[in-house]
């Protein structure tokens, strides 16, 4: 993904304020991993959890999750 993909998908994100996290995309490490991880358009990398929606009543985030 580049970073004109990314500013265009974060403006689709309605809520500005959101916190933003980025997961490691590998879930048979539960080591810390410092592969590289880029985003790819097409894999679902960015996903958004308003503020008051189940588990996220305080804080929304948006999250970014990287594939090697």
């Amino acid at each position: 993904m580049t970073v004109q993909e990314l500013i265009d998908a974060l403006n689709e994100v309605e809520d500005k304020t959101l916190f933003v996290r980025v997961l490691e995309h590998r879930p048979e490490d539960e080591d810390y991993d410092t592969t590289n991880y880029f985003l790819e358009h097409g894999f679902n990398s960015i996903s958004e959890n308003s503020t008051g929606s189940s588990g996220y009543e305080l804080h929304g985030e948006v999250i970014l999750t990287g594939y090697a």
